[in-house]
């Protein structure tokens, strides 16, 4: 079947941890409902009555609020950084968790075209494919260079190449998952002792259905039989097929941290979109019921183990990619079409524009240099961009997501540093914001998040435009934060209210409004409101009386 690829060592999502928590595959369809610092899921993520609703409008054209509400899932976010070579993943409904590419080798036979570089690959499609390989190209609008091999494997061989690099046995992985959870834990994601390859296999294992692996360039999926739900995951993997084919997914491991995690969910939201086309377009009524029926099912099995075995935080940044890339997917399409999702998979834009796409093309993607110093005489752990998505996670374990929200939005750039001084891990961050008063808005918060700190744990300080933090683990016998939520409750829940907001300033593009008004509505609107209100699938406060009044506003005060 071509070159040998050995096992690979355990794989990482990048973050403020030590490249993040090992995951699973990279590029794992995750089952249906991703901070690092680097699927649909039928979580306890709520579904979102803003999601694909088409909105109403009042006088001026801005939308008043959801026409209907279309219970559509939000799902797996992070730096994505691997330890080997990135990957691209697909899960049943009501879970799209994200997965760390894994290097896996498998033999086979049939008949193979040789390429450069002596890799060979399959002259022809697998018979299974070949229908939904067409379909897909004609859809992406994109051609294959060549077929890929398709590994369809039995339960049992998927489940032990997905956790492959879990084994703590080994004293290098061992030491990984260990300086993992000392830095979530300096960082509030965790409390207490967490075992977190368990976690990891669990998530592997159990949170996907397939996945795309392009240090091989091939496609390993959960099944052998060709259901309904298998064709769907299918199409998704080709997705990723294609973009590796032409805008290279493998060059993700060699990206800085918020430019790979950045790429991953567009790699994601992408194919997601090419997916949901898929179901709605390739099958009939029939198979499509029996693919929500077989995808709620594993669905709702999978989650029950990882309800009860995965800390939420590992849930939510296998989530991330899932819920964030499809909504700047989404404003990419709405503004450039296919060209527009093409051009920012050659160049991806930095992380801000992905966690708040109303960023795009405005000098707010001018990014702040910054730089961070570890004290002298420590061991480094790793370093790289803190970023958004998890500055955001952080402050919104503690306090009032809208605060959380706030305080994210002047991000203009930072760094970090996690490392281990007098046998204790710390992580160090400058942050630079957009303005001064950015800068002040995140120290108020992070303020906040120190006081509600285990004790002499973390330090704050700010001048001007920048922030020094400082936050080490207070061990596994500290007790957690007396903050609002408490340390671990960084469920895919948070997601939800940078989700809404695009989806809002969406409607806004979709209903001919300029993109600086699109942008006030959105803001307007989601400070008008609790978190709350804003994701109860009811909309029953947007509809009330006193929701279609603080929807006039926000579109009296955006049009003035």
């Amino acid at each position: 079947m071509g070159e040998q690829v050995p096992w690979p060592a355990p794989p990482r999502h990048a973050g403020p941890w030590e490249d993040g928590a090992s995951i699973a595959p990279e590029g794992n369809t995750a089952l249906p409902p991703l901070p690092d610092a680097s699927g649909t899921m039928a979580t306890s993520t709520p579904h979102n009555p803003w999601q694909r609703a088409l909105p109403t409008a009042d006088d001026s054209g801005l939308p008043v609020a959801p026409a209907s509400f279309q219970l559509a899932p939000l799902a797996p976010v992070g730096h994505e950084k691997s330890a080997k070579k990135p990957k691209s993943d697909r899960a049943p409904i009501g879970l799209r968790l994200l997965a760390a590419f894994v290097v896996l080798a498998m033999a086979g036979s049939g008949t193979y075209l040789v390429l450069k570089g002596g890799r060979q690959f399959p002259s022809t499609w697998d018979p299974r494919v070949v229908d939904i390989a067409k379909w897909v190209e004609g859809e992406r609008g994109l051609q294959f260079k060549h077929a890929v091999k398709v590994n369809f494997l039995s339960a049992e061989l998927y489940r032990e190449r997905a956790t492959a690099g879990n084994d703590i046995s080994d004293p290098d992985t061992k030491a990984h998952f260990e300086n993992s959870a000392a830095q979530m834990r300096a960082l509030g994601f965790i409390s207490g002792e967490v075992d977190l390859a368990a976690a990891s296999s669990t998530l592997s294992d159990s949170g996907t259905l397939a996945f795309y692996d392009p240090a091989v360039e091939q496609v390993f999926v959960r099944g052998t039989e060709v259901t309904a739900a298998l064709r769907v995951t299918l199409a998704h993997e080709l997705v990723h097929v294609l973009q590796d084919q032409h805008f290279d997914l493998e060059r993700m491991d060699e990206m800085e941290d918020g430019r790979a995690a950045v790429l991953r969910s567009l790699a994601e939201g992408d194919a997601g979109r090419v997916e949901d086309a898929y179901v709605a377009k390739a099958l009939n009524d029939k198979e499509r019921a029996a693919y929500e029926a077989e995808m709620l099912k594993s669905s709702q099995e999978a989650l029950e183990e990882v309800n009860e075995k995965v800390p939420p935080i590992l849930t939510t940044v296998f989530t991330a990619p899932y819920a964030l890339g499809p909504q700047l997917v989404d404003v990419l399409y709405e503004t450039g079409g296919n060209k527009a999702i093409n051009a920012a998979l050659k160049d991806p834009p930095s992380e801000e524009a992905l966690f708040d796409p109303r960023t795009l093309d405005t000098d707010a993607l001018d990014e702040r240099l910054a730089t961070v110093e570890p004290p002298k005489e420590v061991e480094v752990i790793d370093g790289g961009e803190f970023g958004p998505t998890t500055w955001y996670l952080m402050l919104a374990s503690r306090m009032d997501p809208h605060i959380a929200l706030d305080a994210t939005d002047g991000w203009g750039g930072d760094a970090y540093s996690a490392y281990r001084q007098n046998d204790k891990v710390c992580v160090s961050v400058v942050y630079r914001g957009d303005t001064p008063a950015d800068a002040k808005t995140l120290l108020g918060a992070l303020q906040l998040w120190v006081a509600a700190s285990p004790e002499g744990s973390a330090s704050v300080e700010g001048e001007g435009a920048r922030v020094n933090f400082r936050s080490c683990d207070p061990g596994k016998d500290a007790k957690g934060s007396s903050g609002n939520n408490g340390d671990g409750d960084v469920s895919p829940d948070l997601l939800s209210l940078p989700v809404v907001r695009t989806q809002i300033y969406l409607q806004g593009l979709q209903a001919d409004l300029e993109s600086d008004i699109a942008a006030c509505y959105a803001q307007e609107v989601v400070g008008a409101f609790t978190f709350e209100q804003l994701i109860d699938p009811s909309g029953s406060a947007i509809g009330s009386p006193d929701g279609q009044s603080k929807l006039a506003g926000a579109a009296m005060t955006c049009r003035n």
